[in-house]
């Protein structure tokens, strides 16, 4: 059952948390001069004090400011320079200013000279105007904490670079004359391959006035986005313990995002269905790029995404800007990172989930493309050797291949074509032993294919120094199919069950995006989603026959349109305001969709933020082709004229940066959902937000559901060697269908409390070592009560529908650790992971079945330990 206890007093905590935020004084006038009265306080002390009456950031390693001496310091009038040199005197330490932030070094004569064996490596990138995209010259680029000071303008083309930096962490500050700062801080620059960085920074809408860092880690994107949004890089999938690499594992830590199954990498956003989540990939929706995704029943386990080619993307978890479409619970906007166009590199990895190569490089000397390919082939069958399984009685493969071609012209503009497929099976089988007395009906086999591919041509030109256009062209292909059979008292197999399920899509998605003003940019575009389909499913019909379920061929559009707008009152007021429009051709549905944002920036480095977003989504095909025999034995299908749910997004932030690395945030949201599918018959519950196709319903758009929850966020970003990521979430999910009454859905689970963390540090010569950790800490899963009794009496299992998922498992609880050591060769880098998913076994239950051999309640538990070990090495 639930744990109310535990609801309350979490809910209690963040109440007061949030009171605690609010009532410490949102706006105070920013001081000229400092009033300092400190006793024997510690230096970095004395630094949150000048923060606090200031707007200043600081820049400093925490363990070289730990080591100095406690202070007393009493000034009434003094200048931050005055001070600061007070403070520093006699440690060590020196201080400079860049605008508004000051970086604490140790002075020159204190500085350890760097080593001359130890491997470099070049860092470079472009510099750009994040709203028009167009690169800017002459900004400056600071290395910071180098010696000696390393600092760099961009070329005419926006372009930086510097070489023969130590392999390692280092933090670059750009800066540019109206610009507002950005820090981008802990790069991992390894020796075998260049990092090449794509900083974007903001223009101020105001001329005058103090100057800001507009960039930090987690920022989306988008800059359209005003709540319930975050960036992610590559390195923090495959940072975090058992993500494997996969950016829906990865997500599961953050705010309001959970999972579903330990085997798989569906991800339920604030208690909605996994299959509400848009999967975007170079701005235009592709099918769920997962291997063993099955149209409307699964959303995947394993990415087909190598992050060999991600480049850092958006996350998405509710009201969000108006050109996303289709979609009710999040959007994962995913990009491609260029290979790189001066050096060729290559990549190899081989572990216990098998084999993964990828190459990269310039097609030409003197020619700005390049080409970026990957494959990977992976078995579980060496983790089956060890006896690990992460499904009983299962064995799954798959193989995928992901590439991306950048071909910048003189003229014309850039082009790019990419690609991700893949494919996966898995035999899931039970063999009775009939000689050892096993029943044989308890036999079965299920086979399961799956695969998709998308392939895009993608073009970005800029029309003058203010604007852009950008073209995206793809077709797509998400398959699936399952074979499952029975056995019978003879110890012969039969068909049970058989499903083919195929899409098809041409997608043409254009848009314009054009920066007025400092204040004021347009974005507007058109997306055409040209459908096809094939569909055929068959059951046993109870009698030896076989049922047909569904039998369809044919095609469908949905087509969208947007505007969007951001208008900045100023650098402390934004407001963003959009419409979407949709068009669902098949049920001949339309949708017109308001989007509005505002944030406005507080002193002491607060934000305050609101969001608001009416959104629709389509049905999985399939649910609407769904057949029926009529009394006459004609076939009809009931669900065609099903129109698109929609929901309606309310949001409410607050943000607030205790220093520059150090970050507490809260989210309050309400989701109201209308014209929701459920069974016209009052006396049935099931809903196509839960997954599958049940073909004896008829469908109507009478159900209603709502999601409501408070989200706290503490989070230190990558510094002076560790991070920490500490997430709670309370949420209360419930729908109802046609009877009227309330019920919870599967996925309300009520609470979760997730915590990531990792220290790095070096060890030994040109070695570097990454230990991580994750918690989490979940509600039990929603299930439906089994009457013992009439269990007993049947001989089989029977649920009480009527008191849908109003019973909770025990609570979920799961601890992952992960390990990696870094050895720093001259050219190369090799790399040694482990990650252990469960690391303490722990049996968290997925559902409950009963034993008609013990007639008994039983759990069926999720995935136990899981040790995925593997070697990587880059030249």
């Amino acid at each position: 059952m639930c744990n109310s206890s535990h609801y309350s007093i979490s809910l209690r905590t963040g109440l007061f948390f949030i009171a605690v935020l609010f009532s410490s004084g949102l706006i105070q006038a920013q001081a000229p001069l400092l009033k300092l009265s400190l006793k024997d306080t510690t230096l970095e002390a004395v630094l949150n004090e000048i923060r606090n009456q200031t707007d200043i950031d600081f820049i400093f390693n925490h363990e070289e400011i730990a080591k100095c001496p406690k202070l007393s310091i009493s000034v009434s009038g003094g200048t931050i320079d005055e001070v600061l040199k007070r403070c520093l005197q006699n440690t060590g330490l020196s201080f400079e200013r860049v605008n508004n932030t000051i970086i604490i070094t140790p002075d020159k004569k204190e500085k350890a000279k760097i080593r001359s064996d130890l491997p470099t490596q070049t860092l470079r990138g472009t510099v750009s105007d994040r709203d028009s995209k167009i690169p800017l010259p002459f900004a400056t680029v600071i290395v910071l904490n180098s010696d000696p000071a390393r600092g760099t303008t961009t070329d005419l083309d926006g372009n930086f670079r510097f070489d023969n930096l130590p392999v390692g962490r280092h933090s670059l500050m750009v800066t540019y004359v109206g610009y507002e700062d950005a820090l981008f801080s802990e790069i991992l620059l390894g020796s075998a391959k260049e990092v090449v960085l794509s900083v974007e920074i903001a223009e101020r809408a105001e001329s005058i006035g103090e100057v800001s860092i507009s960039y930090k880690k987690g920022d989306p994107l988008n800059q359209m986005t005003s709540v319930s949004a975050v960036s992610f890089s590559v390195e923090e999938t495959k940072r975090y313990p058992a993500s494997i690499s996969d950016p829906a594992r990865m997500a599961q830590v953050f705010a309001g995002v959970s999972g579903y199954d330990d085997a798989t990498n569906e991800i339920v956003i604030r208690g909605n269905s996994p299959n509400w989540l848009l999967w975007r990939l170079e701005g235009v929706e592709i099918p769920s790029p997962n291997h063993f995704a099955e149209e409307g029943y699964t959303s995947g386990a394993v990415s087909i995404l190598s992050s060999n080619l991600l480049s850092t993307s958006d996350f998405f978890t509710g009201a969000f800007p108006a050109e996303y479409g289709n979609a009710l619970s999040g959007v994962f906007d995913l990009r491609l990172r260029n290979g790189n166009n001066l050096e060729r590199e290559y990549s190899f990895q081989a572990g216990v989930l098998g084999i993964d190569f990828a190459a990269e490089g310039p097609f030409k000397k003197g020619y700005d493309g390049s080409y970026l390919i990957n494959y990977r082939y992976s078995t579980f069958s060496i983790l089956d050797n060890f006896n690990v399984n992460l499904s009983k009685n299962v064995l799954p493969n798959y193989q995928d291949l992901s590439f991306k071609v950048n071909l910048p012209s003189k003229k014309a503009g850039t082009f790019s074509l990419w690609a991700l497929g893949g494919k996966a099976d898995d035999d899931e089988k039970y063999l009775p032993d009939t000689t050892s007395g096993e029943n044989p009906e308890s036999g079965y086999r299920d086979f399961t294919k799956t695969g998709m591919y998308a392939i895009g041509l993608s073009h970005i030109i800029f029309p003058d120094e203010k604007s852009y256009v950008k073209t995206v062209i793809s077709h797509s292909i998400g398959y699936s199919s399952e074979n499952y059979e029975v056995m019978d008292s003879l110890g012969i197999l039969g068909r049970y069950f058989f499903d083919e399920l195929q899409n098809r899509a041409l997608r043409i998605s254009t848009l314009y995006n054009r920066k007025v003003s400092g204040k004021l940019s347009l974005r507007m575009g058109v997306v055409a989603n040209l459908l096809n389909f094939k569909y055929y499913s068959e059951a046993e019909d109870g009698s030896g026959g076989q049922h047909t379920i569904l039998n369809s061929i044919g095609s469908t559009q949905l087509y969208q349109g947007y505007f969007q707008s951001k208008y900045a009152f100023s650098d402390r007021l934004v407001f963003n305001a959009g419409v979407h429009y949709a068009h669902f051709a098949l049920s001949k549905d339309n949708s017109l969709e308001p989007r509005l944002g505002l944030t406005v920036k507080l002193r002491n480095k607060q934000k305050l933020s609101f969001g608001y977003g009416l959104h629709s989504k389509n049905e999985n095909l399939p649910v609407y082709f769904v057949e029926q025999e009529q009394p006459d034995g004609s076939i009809y299908m009931p669900n065609l004229a099903l129109k698109m749910t929609r929901s309606n997004h309310f949001v409410l932030g607050y943000e607030k940066m205790l220093r520059s690395d150090l970050q507490i945030k809260t989210e309050a949201y309400f989701q109201k959902i209308n014209n929701l599918p459920v069974p016209n018959n009052p006396d049935k519950y099931w809903a196509p937000l839960f997954g599958g196709v049940n073909p004896g319903d008829t469908l109507a758009n009478i159900g209603e559901a709502r999601n409501f929850g408070l989200e706290l966020t503490f989070q230190k970003f990558f510094t002076e060697g560790y991070y920490f990521l500490v997430t709670n979430s309370l949420f209360d999910s419930k729908y109802k269908p046609a009877a009227g009454t309330w019920y919870n859905t599967k996925y309300n689970i009520n609470y979760i409390t997730n915590l990531v963390g990792g220290k790095e540090f070096d060890w030994g010569e040109n070695k570097m070592v990454g230990l991580n950790l994750k918690l989490i800490w979940a509600g039990g899963k929603r299930l439906i009560p089994i009457d013992l009794p009439a269990s007993i009496e049947k001989g089989e299992g029977v649920y009480m529908i009527d008191e849908l998922y109003s019973i909770q498992a025990k609570d979920y609880f799961r601890i992952d650790l992960g390990f990696k050591l870094h050895f720093f060769r001259e050219k190369t880098e090799h790399t040694l992971s482990l990650d252990i998913q469960n690391v303490t076994n722990r049996k968290n239950v997925l559902a409950t079945q009963y034993n008609s051999e013990t007639e008994s309640i039983e759990d069926y538990p999720l995935a136990g330990i899981i040790p995925i070990f593997a070697y990587r090495v880059e030249f």
